[in-house]
């Protein structure tokens, strides 16, 4: 029973730090405006997606107007 256990948290951190594809969805705001969404797929563990994900928001300020891209996996 004991060696049952060792080998199903084995099993368990093995499938979650493998590598699989994430989804990667990103939203455009223009002066708090949603005016569309883009995604891509990620091929990671899922902390580095996440991390892969978070780097691609964005927020700018051109001509008093705000640009903003906010990206998460889902």
């Amino acid at each position: 029973m004991k060696n049952l256990f060792i080998l199903t948290v084995f099993a368990l951190i093995a499938l979650t730090s493998c590598k699989k594809d994430y989804t990667c969805e990103c939203k455009f705001y223009y002066d708090e405006l949603y005016i569309g969404s883009e995604s891509t797929t990620i091929n990671a563990t899922k902390s580095k997606a996440t991390d892969d994900c978070d780097e691609l928001d964005e927020t700018t300020n051109q001509g008093g107007y705000l640009l903003e891209v906010d990206c998460e996996i889902k």
